[in-house]
């Protein structure tokens, strides 16, 4: 069957803008033990976790009633007094078990994805952009007297990011599908701060396609070379 050939050589290759170039295991972490502490993901969730902690430590029962909750939640009119922190320490406080069970679940698993495909710096700047535009615009559309707080905005940033993703890799129309039908199921509930979610996930869709440009899904080709 080989008889008029020398050598096979079978390479399987990364289709990337170095498609050229052997698939390295040790790219995506195989081969090789990684900290937890090395994943942007789980360093948001511990943080997050841990103000929460703090919250229940001074007495919060998921009202916002303690001096916590209020220095580090986002309260309009105090942002409108000068407040600016809290446009972004807002990001952390989450009220109640459920909001941040509900908040970390999905960080984990679109943080996780989106790790696969942008480096920490962009991770986070995906992140903590998609956040503060939520923010931001919570503060220009609601009521002065709006107290909002959750990771929601900035996770839905990670949800945008993803559909981009989804978008290079020519699965754009599942991936959309999956982000609206989870912005509906979470922003229609009682209380839930839906321009957060929406601006959130817009800066996501739009730092993602900056980011993901020229930037080809991971797959893999197998290329046969030969001579006779």
């Amino acid at each position: 069957m080989f008889r008029n050939w020398r050598h096979v050589k079978i390479h399987l290759n990364k289709v990337s803008n170095q498609s050229s170039s052997t698939l390295s295991f040790y790219q995506y972490g195989y081969g090789k033990q990684k900290s937890l502490l090395s994943s942007p993901t789980i360093v948001l969730i511990l943080l997050n976790v841990l103000v929460f902690i703090v919250m229940l430590a001074s007495g919060d029962a998921g009202d916002c009633s303690s001096s916590t909750c209020q220095f580090l939640a986002q309260e309009n009119d105090l942002v409108l007094a000068g407040a600016f922190w809290q446009l972004f320490t807002s990001m952390f406080v989450h009220f109640g078990f459920a909001h941040i069970i509900f908040n970390m679940f999905a960080l984990y698993y679109f943080g996780r994805l989106n790790e696969t495909t942008f480096t920490p710096p962009k991770f986070l700047t995906i992140y903590f952009a998609s956040g503060l535009l939520g923010s931001v615009m919570t503060l220009v559309l609601l009521p002065a007297a709006t107290v909002s707080g959750g990771a929601s905005g900035a996770i839905f940033g990670l949800v945008g990011s993803y559909v981009a993703v989804a978008r290079r890799a020519q699965h754009m129309g599942v991936a959309l599908i999956y982000a609206v039908l989870l912005f509906v199921q979470s922003s229609l509930l009682p209380g839930v701060n839906i321009f957060a979610h929406l601006f959130g996930l817009i800066g996501g869709l739009v730092l993602g396609l900056v980011f993901s440009a020229g930037h080809e899904s991971p797959g893999y080709s197998i290329n046969y070379n030969y001579q006779a």
